[in-house]
């Protein structure tokens, strides 16, 4: 098999599995892989997936990469505060709920963290389109448009306080640095108790009403 053709079809994925190679080319030698990767032609991620160089480079494959890598899982917690700018600093790893058994990776693209919510939480997520070949976020329904799995801003806070219980006091939210305009003006406060009753932790709530009382 040539290169060439391998690379026009699976181009359009930017990430893509041994599953999605099968789909194309049914009687793909799997040697081809190694040597390819010994070229630098693509590069391994983990297990059965891989990219193609230029994919590193787009603003945000590591978001969609850790959709992809473990699933069922979405971006959430420290990420996800970073994301929305409720947090000052950029995350440095990829953090990420599942239902799945807690995981990480550590991956030519960066560290991956997996953090398990019971089923019932997993939940308030949204999809946001993103642009394999510019790497931008983008609304257009062009065929390598792929969709990244984040949580919304109110199911990332209840996600942070409810997987993080250390954070037990005033002193110790206040440390976290939120942004409390971001807090003000973004957060939905009726979807935001909605989703706080369905996880049915007296020490959830608790946490929370010390967050209210910080930054609002």
């Amino acid at each position: 098999m040539l290169y060439i053709d391998f690379r026009n079809k699976l181009s359009e994925f930017g990430i893509f599995s041994t599953v999605d190679i099968k789909k194309y080319f049914p009687d793909f030698d799997h040697r081809r892989l190694s040597e390819w990767q010994d070229k630098e032609y693509i590069i391994k991620i983990r297990n059965s997936w891989y990219c193609f160089p230029e994919y590193t480079r787009n603003e945000n494959s590591h978001l969609l990469t850790a959709n992809l890598i473990h699933i069922p899982s979405y971006i959430s917690l420290e990420t996800a505060l970073s994301w929305y700018q409720i947090v000052p600093e950029g995350a440095f790893s990829i953090t990420s709920v599942t239902t799945n058994k807690p995981r990480h990776y550590e991956t030519p693209l960066g560290d991956y963290f997996y953090n398990t919510i019971r089923p019932s939480l997993f939940f308030g997520y949204i999809f946001i389109e993103f642009d394999v070949d510019s790497g931008s976020r983008s609304f257009s329904n062009i065929i390598n448009t792929r969709h990244i799995k984040i949580a919304d801003i109110e199911k990332t806070i209840l996600d942070f306080f409810y997987l993080n219980h250390h954070y037990n006091t005033e002193y110790d939210i206040r440390e976290l640095r939120f942004n409390p305009i971001v807090l003000r003006d973004d957060l939905n406060k009726d979807k935001f108790y909605k989703y706080l009753d369905i996880f049915r932790s007296t020490a959830l709530e608790k946490r929370i009403k010390l967050m209210f009382n910080v930054y609002l």
